[in-house]
């Protein structure tokens, strides 16, 4: 008796799965091939690294997760390099647009989401101007070969 309600049990769990995936509406097609990605290169100041990283994941990284859930960017991803004295940068961030526009109007996008109630800001304790510096930054990159134009 155990066995069958056992069994009854799991076959409402995927009759319930099956239908409930069936009637979602799949994501609509992103066009990677039109996105521009925008990438800074970051070497930490002398003691600042623990704090950036503290930013990056609260601030950076939570901004641009609203933009992504406003369709304002494509994907976004914060690189960080292994230790390696030859190399003049520590960090990398990267924030792939949907395209050149979204791109121009970065600024308007994020002084939206900064004033916004989904954003809460968290305090680190010192500007990010005091704990990093960009080796590289503001470098803006178009896909020449992608694994969807292929």
């Amino acid at each position: 008796m155990f066995r069958n309600r056992l069994i009854a049990l799991i076959a409402i769990i995927l009759v319930g799965t099956a239908c409930s995936t069936s009637s979602e509406t799949p994501p609509p097609a992103v066009n990677h091939d039109a996105a521009v990605w925008a990438v800074d290169f970051i070497r930490f100041l002398p003691g600042g690294e623990a704090d950036y990283l503290r930013n990056i994941e609260g601030n950076w990284a939570q901004a641009r997760d609203i933009a992504l859930a406003n369709g304002d960017v494509l994907s976004f991803k914060a690189l960080l390099a292994e230790p390696d004295s030859t190399r003049d940068w520590d960090l990398i961030l990267m924030t792939e647009y949907t395209d050149s526009a979204s791109w121009s109007d970065r600024e308007a996008i994020f002084a939206s989401i900064f004033e916004s109630d989904q954003y809460q800001r968290v305090d680190i304790g010192r500007p990010s101007s005091e704990l990093r510096e960009f080796a590289f930054g503001g470098i803006v990159f178009t896909p020449f070969v992608t694994s969807e134009s292929r």
